[in-house]
């Protein structure tokens, strides 16, 4: 056993348990492995030598009790490609430790706290209003690009002060961009993809920040800019980062958990049946589609000290993968984990993630989703629903590139 990734090629140290996240057809529906990997060994050494950590209770413990960091005792990052370098992910927040990611935190917060989101509601009701009337009009609507993609992209462009004009150049860059978060595990043309939108992003933030240093907004580049008044001094490059990561997390994240919790509506009709009759059920149908399909499968840790898991000691320095689809469907967690049911109660999922790096914009895409959904059961009540053909995007993130559906 060692401690750490040796970052030079994937050695064979254990086994993927019919389980392997990297395999084409995983996405398609990973539950049933995920099932089984949790039942034979929930603590489980990969052949790229991470642990990955499958149970609930063990996710939920290690976010909560073990000392961990986003990189390895050398500074370096387990999953990034060495070879992308330009807007590189391992200056942005989420891969930083305190009190570096709690100085950037804080500053984002400033642009994406709760006053941004009873700010940008309106927006949103406006936008989903808009959406589903066309959509109606036209007799059906696809799903990702009209409804899932649509809201969030438009939001989180307003929010970092990104012109309507611009907001389709993004499309394409941040569903490969969210591939650098373990592109040292994929493919060279993925790995190839993921640089050439990394350099395209850092291109245009990089402009974008030399004109907002002349023109101030009130959007996040400009507070952002602002803070350097205040002794919170950003250098650009690492400005230009925090918008890359900010950018791919808003759009990418909220797409999944919008286009997800359709789907699983449009799957299970007695479900959608249910939230026309009791619209109160929004908030809990929005954790409940959380937890049934997670955007992010799985987030990473590096332990900082030996720590006990589930009868194993890992060692220092050890990449830990946390399998939020996993514990989100754990059977000694959640009763029947595979049924759809928007009653269901204490519905306390992990797809944020959990510690100080629990998800900065869960509320906004909390909103989102709410009005998405629920708003999209409501207008097409006694309407007969059919779905085309699904289709998934080129993100990492399990976000699908185009569900058409039509009504009859």
């Amino acid at each position: 056993m060692t401690s750490a990734i040796d970052t030079s090629i994937p050695v064979d140290t254990g086994d993927w348990c019919g389980a392997d996240p990297f395999a084409p057809n995983f996405r398609d529906d990973p539950y049933p492995s995920l099932h089984a990997l949790r039942a034979r060994d929930p603590v489980n050494l990969t052949p790229v030598n991470t642990w990955r950590i499958s149970r609930y209770d063990d996710v939920a413990t290690i976010f909560r009790k073990a000392k961990t960091s986003q990189t390895l005792a050398d500074g370096t990052a387990p999953n990034f490609d060495p070879l992308d370098t330009r807007g590189s992910f391992l200056e942005f927040m989420l891969n930083m430790d305190d009190p570096e990611h709690q100085r950037l935190r804080r500053l984002a917060m400033q642009s994406l706290g709760p006053n941004t989101v009873r700010q940008m509601e309106d927006e949103v009701k406006k936008t989903v209003e808009q959406t589903l009337d066309k959509a109606l009009a036209q007799g059906g609507m696809e799903i990702i690009q009209d409804m899932a993609h649509l809201v969030p992209s438009r939001m989180v462009c307003q929010i970092m002060g990104i012109p309507e004009s611009d907001r389709e150049l993004f499309n394409e860059w941040t569903g490969a961009r969210t591939n650098a978060f373990f592109a040292r595990f994929l493919p060279p043309d993925v790995q190839q993809r993921t640089r050439d939108a990394g350099n395209a992003m850092a291109d245009y933030f990089e402009n974008l920040v030399r004109e907002r240093r002349g023109n101030l907004g009130n959007d996040l580049i400009s507070a952002l800019i602002r803070a350097e008044a205040e002794g919170d001094k950003l250098r650009d490059g690492e400005l230009v980062v925090q918008a890359i990561g900010i950018i791919v997390a808003g759009y990418e994240t909220t797409i999944g958990l919008i286009g997800n919790g359709t789907r699983a509506f449009l799957d299970h009709p007695e479900q959608l049946a249910l939230l026309r009759e009791d619209p109160g059920l929004i908030n809990n149908a929005i954790e409940e589609c959380l937890r049934y399909d997670t955007p992010i499968l799985f987030n990473w840790r590096v332990l900082q000290e030996p720590f006990e898991v589930s009868g194993k000691i890992l060692p220092a320095d050890a990449v830990l993968w946390m399998m939020l689809g996993s514990a989100n469907r754990d059977p000694a967690r959640f009763p029947e984990p595979d049924r759809f049911d928007i009653r269901r109660r204490d519905v306390a999922h992990q797809a944020f993630g959990g510690g100080v790096h629990f998800c900065l914009g869960n509320a906004l895409a909390r909103m989102e989703a709410r009005h998405a959904i629920g708003q999209f059961a409501l207008r097409t009540k006694g309407i007969e629903i059919r779905q085309g053909k699904l289709e998934w995007s080129h993100s990492f993130f399990r976000v699908m590139a185009q569900l058409p559906i039509t009504f009859h």
